[in-house]
């Protein structure tokens, strides 16, 4: 499709589907949206379905016409953002807003305001005005070790619950979106390690999945003795059942519900805390990214090859890769001690 120039009436996605129908190709127009909406992944098509739509209401608020919503004009859009720094405390709604109207723009292949030096700089300069950004500290196997102690008990499932999502996630690099999907299915032991297959990754764009594989360790931290002691103890119906599930709580003990619905993401930050708390001086500082920035420090500082390292924790650039990674003392040394002075 050619781009529109000023003077021509703006195109929208659905007045394109609507000359389509209208043809002798009526049949490809279900599956040209389809295509359209999957050429990104589900939740990244509707977060910027939801943003371009509060950059329209807001512009509807304001007197700007629809037709001037899409395309829109760079100097309107840079308002639109400067308005949500001034009542944001992040600079989430904005950079949401910029990549939902360049999105919508791209849709129609029109000329996108997003384009624009000067919608770009009011980017920039929000990012700048809001960068307050502090890296969790990694979780120690110190940590850990106390964590466990504290917990372990043999016939308390929402403990052992607990311990696991927290092994693996260390172990295995896992982020919580990877943790909190695992079923039942993806899981396979053998004598000497486990395979999970990660079907769905931040990095894993065309979802190809990937099989991760963390080996036995022999000692009471093992993330694979502990799981499977965790399946034997909870009764599973189904193959295809979530691992992190909610658990009931009655006279005899804790018992799996039967909805096969995985834990929110904020139920497994209150268990986190849960867990950890007691034995750090500020749980701010730390949060569910803390395990796999703890499991990925304690490779790096062991010497792991980044090769090896890169691919167990699913990195796309080095520079991913490095930020988790929390050099110690004795590697930071190694540098000046080795300048020839």
């Amino acid at each position: 499709m050619e781009s529109f120039s000023s003077e021509e009436q703006p195109v929208s996605l659905r007045d394109i589907l609507d000359v389509v129908k209208s043809q002798a190709l009526a049949d490809k127009v279900d599956l040209l949206t389809e295509l359209i909406m999957e050429s990104r992944s589900e939740g990244t098509v509707k977060c910027y379905y939801s943003a371009f739509m509060r950059w329209k209401k807001w512009a509807q608020s304001y007197g700007i016409s629809e037709s001037e919503a899409l395309p829109a004009k760079a100097f309107n859009v840079a308002l639109y953002l400067v308005s949500l720094v001034q009542n944001s405390r992040s600079p989430g709604p904005v950079i949401s807003a910029f990549y939902g109207i360049k999105w919508a723009h791209s849709l129609i292949s029109a000329p996108s305001p997003t384009e624009c030096v000067l919608v770009k700089n009011v980017l920039e300069g929000a990012k700048r005005r809001f960068n307050s950004t502090v890296k969790k500290e990694p979780i120690t196997p110190d940590l850990l070790q106390k964590m466990y102690d504290a917990l372990h008990s043999r016939d308390n499932l929402y403990n052992k619950r607990t311990i696991c999502a927290c092994l693996i996630s260390y172990a295995g690099f896992l982020r919580v979106s990877e943790l909190l999907n695992l079923r039942i299915s993806d899981f396979e032991f053998f004598p000497t390690h486990m395979s999970i297959f990660i079907e769905k990754s931040k990095t894993d764009v065309y979802r190809e999945g990937n099989w991760l594989v963390i080996s036995r360790t022999g000692t009471k931290l093992c993330p694979v003795s502990n799981i499977e002691d965790f399946f034997c103890y909870v009764k599973f119906s189904e193959y295809d059942s979530f691992v992190f599930r909610d658990f009931t709580k009655t006279r005899n003990g804790y018992i799996l519900r039967k909805e096969n619905k995985h834990i929110s993401y904020t139920r497994m930050r209150e268990l986190f805390i849960e867990a950890f708390s007691p034995f750090v001086v500020d749980i701010h500082k730390y949060g569910l990214h803390s395990l796999r920035a703890g499991g990925a420090t304690a490779a790096a500082n062991c010497g792991v090859p980044d090769r090896l390292f890169k691919r167990h924790g699913r990195w796309k650039s080095e520079t991913a890769k490095d930020g988790y990674v929390k050099d110690d003392l004795c590697n930071r040394l190694f540098v000046s001690k080795n300048l020839g002075i």
